[in-house]
């Protein structure tokens, strides 16, 4: 009986390992040609801290 239920588990995760494996994008294959270097960076926003008031748009553009 132990037998049985150590190859089940065994299997069951095979199965499970091997679809996440299958399942992840591969990091090495090439980027596509269309996506340039600037489309890869992330947006970046700064946002003020918690005790700073907010700024209006009219602030920050006065202050530039």
């Amino acid at each position: 009986m132990l037998d049985v239920r150590l190859v089940t588990t065994s299997l069951a995760m095979l199965i499970a390992l091997s679809s996440v494996a299958l399942a992840e994008p591969a990091g090495e294959q090439a980027r596509p040609a269309g996506q340039g270097s600037a489309e890869a960076r992330p947006i970046r926003v700064i946002l003020p801290a918690p005790w700073e008031p907010a700024r209006t748009q009219a602030d920050a553009q006065s202050s530039k």
